[in-house]
């Protein structure tokens, strides 16, 4: 008796029944906690709900809600602001502390990994507080320093600031995640073939050559990898403008993100809708952005192969 493809996968089923019964846990638990969010956080999008009374479908107006918004608006620009100078001043120096622990440390190189993963290690508030000894208005080191070199006290209060609220935040962010990127780019150079130094030396070229048109391109992978995952946190960040304005955003909300406009909206606000309609907004810029670059990486890669 012939069976069946019904028959055939009842069998299959039963023969692999310890397996399916071993992966159904972690099945549960996935479907749960990371499938069924994101569905109900898309259906959300489409509604106005409070987390109380029952959803009231609305279609696009939560989208066109945020974008009219001025605070939705201003968090835009502080996000962007914050990952572009935090993404260039992060990788470009885990560059070139990569680079000098590769070329000159020549035992130890495990200790400098350990010291400059040290920040990372660090919860984000304890982080905030550590910024606030150097920088509130009353008796921070800053204004100390500064008041020991003028002669008079200083009480300038860079936390409140408008235009030093960002920075701070940048600063915030190259001091805990820098080491973090250097690891990645010391293992790609390690990765490479000292070889390839060695005979671009004999030929007389020199450091700058040498890292512009060997060390970069070999790079690439790990440059990119670097980069996005910098993207990744930079257009979610929230960490370290929360606990650095006390959740407030700073003055005129200099320093809200769009991460904190989520939270706000979602959980301060009871606006489920909006604020699942803004998390979709920082999913589409993740998804452009890297779409984006990682065509220019293969761009690039092409361009040196050939």
């Amino acid at each position: 008796m012939t069976r069946g493809p019904g028959g055939k996968s009842m069998t299959r089923i039963r023969r692999n029944g310890a397996f399916y019964v071993a992966i159904a846990p972690f099945l549960v638990i996935f479907l749960v906690f990371s499938v069924f969010p994101v569905v109900f956080s898309f259906y959300l999008g489409f509604n106005r709900w409070d987390g109380f009374s029952d959803p009231e479908f609305v279609g696009f107006a939560n989208y066109a809600q945020a974008l009219r918004d001025p605070v939705f608006q201003k968090a835009i620009g502080n996000t962007v602001y914050l990952w572009f100078w935090s993404t260039l001043v992060t990788v470009g120096l885990a560059l070139v502390l990569a680079v000098l622990v590769n070329e000159y440390v020549l035992a130890g190189k495990t200790y400098f990994r350990m010291v400059f993963l040290l920040p990372l290690l660090v919860a984000p508030a304890i982080a905030a507080i550590i910024l606030r000894v150097f920088f509130t208005s009353n008796g921070g080191l800053v204004n100390l320093l500064s008041g020991a070199v003028t002669g008079t006290p200083s009480y300038f209060d860079w936390l409140g600031s408008e235009a030093w609220i960002k920075p701070l935040v940048v600063l915030l962010v190259v001091w805990r995640w820098t080491g973090w990127h250097m690891i990645i780019f010391l293992a790609g150079l390690q990765a490479i073939p000292r070889d390839i130094y060695e005979a671009a030396r004999m030929d007389g070229v020199g450091r700058w050559p040498i890292f512009s048109r060997i060390t970069v391109p070999l790079l690439l992978p790990s440059l990119a990898f670097s980069i996005i995952t910098a993207t990744l946190g930079g257009l979610q960040m929230f960490d370290e403008p929360y606990v650095l304005t006390q959740g407030t955003g700073g003055t005129n909300n200099a320093a809200t993100t769009l991460g904190m406009y989520l939270y706000a909206t979602a959980f301060t606000q009871f606006n489920f809708g909006l604020g699942s309609a803004v998390s979709w907004y920082i999913f589409a810029a993740v998804v452009v952005f890297t779409v984006v670059y990682q065509a220019i990486v293969r761009r690039s890669q092409a361009g040196a192969a050939a």
